[in-house]
């Protein structure tokens, strides 16, 4: 049986008659240790580190309140508690004693049932303490394996899809799947990054790094982030921005987003129609220091508001107000009370204001710290609010330029295969040379057979021997190149600990491809010449050229003439919007950005990928209902897609020609073939009799009706192709 280990308690005393006697009281539960002066009493301290300290007050040299206040300032001893030992009165030197951080007083000569009651309080106290330190050690430890194990499929599945994006030859329906799919992943990574924030708040570990960051950048970043939040809502997002503003700040620059992402995000989510706002300035009420400022940022909406008693709640973990009418509002009630948190840990101040009905606003003031004289000025402050900075970053996967680096060689090191696939698929748009090994002792061999990477990409935990283990020994035997840590635990703010253990970088998973992006051109791009980058890009120019010329020679017939189909529709919606001169309703505004967003996917499959990213440019606009651009630039989209119809019309399908035999009779024969078909579901009966018919002339209204029947058949509306077999069966 093990044996329970005793508390221990040291006794500092100049009298030996004191310390026999509390040793005789407290020996048969503690183990008791002594020192006969406070320089003895110290030094044993620091070295055995007791549970307890029984200190006398009167003793020669060093007298107790001495050794107190050395004892309080060493990290190594200041959360011992010490009960004063005194033959003085307690009342004269209470206060003097608490001041310095006493636990207790036990007064002589000693009642050995008081000193019992007393140090076993203060015994209680501290294991409890020690429990709660334990348990909450064991928290992070679970937090931390939970944040690998959830993360690690996470990136998978976020990985694979996006890289299943990137094929621009998938059909549309695939696409919105695929979206769909993502976005949901985004969102619960979106919940699991809230409870690691919040168990992080709750074990004292969340952390700030104070650094230098540029206002713009921020205000940017915030703003062309969640402008994207509008989705088809009736939403106008309106930015404001104070040209006093510092160009450069002190602060954590990753927290302040965090906090406006919450609050922008609650206003999105909580406001059907109407205005979002989100304002920047700075007041000079942050101490005498010139250079101490307060960042004041405020994000107010015209959505559904709160009632007093909502207010008062609304910073309580897991409250979601007004659940009944909000119950397909996605969230877990955690982002306000992380807000709060982070405001207050920062200490700064958050306030509400809000009615029902009306709306909220939400003033946020954190002191920050100036850098360099320099203010935003009126010119920038303006661009920023027309979201035109000259710094503005996309936001935006999709808008992400994967420059090629063929130059470039990585080594990617992962036990999990299909975070291996992930990797190399993410990279595969840069051209690198990329290798794959599944543990530390490959990756290894791997250098001591002298290959040299730009970047060594070494996952942290893995069986075995995992990076941090791993990058020690490569950097023991001489490596100097750069290695870069990929960590799905995100819970301890492991940067600084990766920085100090041999990494360059560290990137988490799910692998971001914009921190990714980053440091590929960090590492690779621009440590290169600028004629060997030069020259990459020449040759990726010329690949993609011949690109689109073989797409086009070899497009499918009935590819081309679909896109022709669908690409005069959308010409004539187009100009039908714009004739509107400016005064677009809303379902103007819908039709508009619902055509454009097809023509975008559509001009991809037919290889104009210009145009195509043009017409992603008009559909933003359309989602931020931009009636200026989409009035003064439709017409050069439209102009673009007369170009290209022109461009494709000679890989139009051509027909044989001839009447089938049996004229009319054989058209209602085969159409009658649709209609069951249609009944029944069979996609191939109703393909091959559309096929046929197609391949042959009929008059023009019945030859637009054959035609629109594949895309019917395409996206399975059964219907709608039975409805077209009607109509030509009543025209004939």
């Amino acid at each position: 049986m093990t044996e329970v280990k005793k508390n221990s308690v040291l006794i500092v005393d100049d009298e030996s008659t004191n310390i026999l006697s509390l040793s005789h009281i407290l020996g048969s539960e503690y183990t008791v240790r002594a020192a006969i002066n406070g320089h003895d009493g110290i030094k044993t301290a620091e070295k055995h580190l007791p549970d307890l300290i029984l200190l006398d007050i009167v003793m020669p040299e060093m007298d107790g309140y001495k050794v107190l206040s050395a004892l309080k300032s060493s990290e190594k001893t200041k959360d011992i508690p010490v009960i004063f030992i005194t033959k003085l009165s307690v009342d004269d030197n209470e206060e003097k004693g608490l001041a310095l951080g006493a636990a207790d007083y036990i007064s002589k000569p000693f009642s050995p049932a008081i000193v019992r009651i007393r140090v076993r309080n203060q015994i209680q106290i501290v294991n409890q303490m020690r429990m709660i330190t334990a348990a909450n050690r064991a928290k992070s430890d679970f937090l931390a394996s939970m944040s690998h194990e959830i993360r690690t499929p996470m990136n998978a599945i976020l990985g694979i899809t996006e890289i299943m994006l990137r094929d621009e030859t998938i059909p549309q329906n695939m696409v919105v799947n695929l979206n769909n799919l993502y976005n949901s992943g985004d969102l619960l990574l979106g919940i699991i990054n809230d409870i690691l924030d919040l168990s992080k708040i709750e074990a004292g570990k969340l952390e700030l790094t104070l650094s230098r960051y540029e206002t713009a950048s921020l205000i940017n970043d915030t703003a062309t982030l969640n402008m994207m939040r509008t989705g088809s809502k009736e939403i106008k997002f309106k930015l404001s921005v104070d040209k006093n503003i510092p160009q450069a700040l002190i602060g954590d620059e990753i927290r302040i987003k965090q906090i406006l992402n919450n609050l922008l995000s609650n206003a999105f989510k909580y406001t059907q129609k109407g205005e979002v706002n989100l304002s920047f300035r700075v007041s000079d009420d942050n101490g005498n220091d010139e250079n101490d400022i307060t960042l004041v940022m405020e994000v107010g909406d015209t959505g559904q508001g709160m009632t007093t008693e909502q207010v008062n709640g609304l910073f309580d973990r897991y409250t979601r107000f007004n659940y009944e009418a909000n119950r397909t509002i996605e969230g877990t009630g955690l982002g306000m009370s992380i807000t709060q948190n982070m405001v207050r840990l920062m200490n700064g101040e958050i306030h509400v204001e809000s009615e029902p009905g009306a709306g909220s606003v939400f003033t946020v003031r954190l002191p920050q710290r100036r850098e360099g004289p320099h203010v935003l000025g009126a010119e920038l402050a303006t661009n920023l609010e027309n979201l035109r900075a000259s710094a503005a970053r996309h936001i935006k996967k999709s808008n992400i330029v994967y420059e090629p680096m063929p130059y470039g060689r990585v080594l990617i090191v992962d036990d999990v295969e299909s975070n291996l696939y992930v990797a190399k698929g993410l990279m595969l748009p840069y051209e690198l040379s990329a290798e794959t090994v599944a543990s530390g002792f490959e990756a290894i061999e791997k250098i001591k057979n002298g290959n040299v990477y730009d970047i060594v990409f070494m996952d942290h935990m893995m069986p075995g021997m995992d990076g941090m283990e791993a990058t020690k020994i490569i950097r023991g035997n001489g490596y100097a190149h750069p290695i870069v840590a990929l960590t799905a635990n995100a819970v301890m703010g492991q940067q600084e600990i990766f920085l100090s253990s041999g990494f360059d970088d560290f990137i988490s998973k799910p692998i971001d491809t914009r921190r990714l992006n980053a440091v590929l051109k960090k590492f690779i791009r621009d440590k290169q010449p600028v004629e060997v980058v030069e020259a990459a890009r020449r040759i990726d120019n010329r690949k993609k050229q011949e690109r689109e010329e073989t797409t086009q020679a070899s497009m499918p017939p009935m590819l081309a003439e679909y896109f022709i189909r669908d690409a005069q529709k959308a010409i004539n919606m187009l100009e039908e919007v714009l004739r509107k001169d400016g005064v677009y309703g809303n379902d103007d505004i819908l039709n508009y950005t619902t055509g454009i967003h097809a023509m975008k996917s559509a001009l991809a499959n037919v290889g104009e990928k210009e145009l195509s990213a043009f017409a992603g440019k008009l559909e933003q606009a359309g989602l931020e209902r931009e009636t200026e651009i989409i009035s003064r630039e439709t017409p050069a989209f439209i102009a673009g897609l007369l170009i290209t119809i022109e461009k494709l019309a000679p890989y139009k399908e051509k027909k044989p020609g001839g009447v089938a035999a049996g004229g009319n009779d054989y058209l209602r024969e085969q159409l009658q073939v649709i209609k069951t078909a249609c009944d029944a579901y069979d996609r191939q009966a109703a393909k091959n009799a559309i096929t046929g018919l197609r391949q042959k002339d009929w008059p023009p209204t019945i030859s637009e009706l054959l035609d629109s029947m594949p895309g019917h058949l395409i996206s399975g509306d059964f219907g709608e192709l039975s409805g077209a077999a009607d109509m030509i069966m009543k025209i004939i």
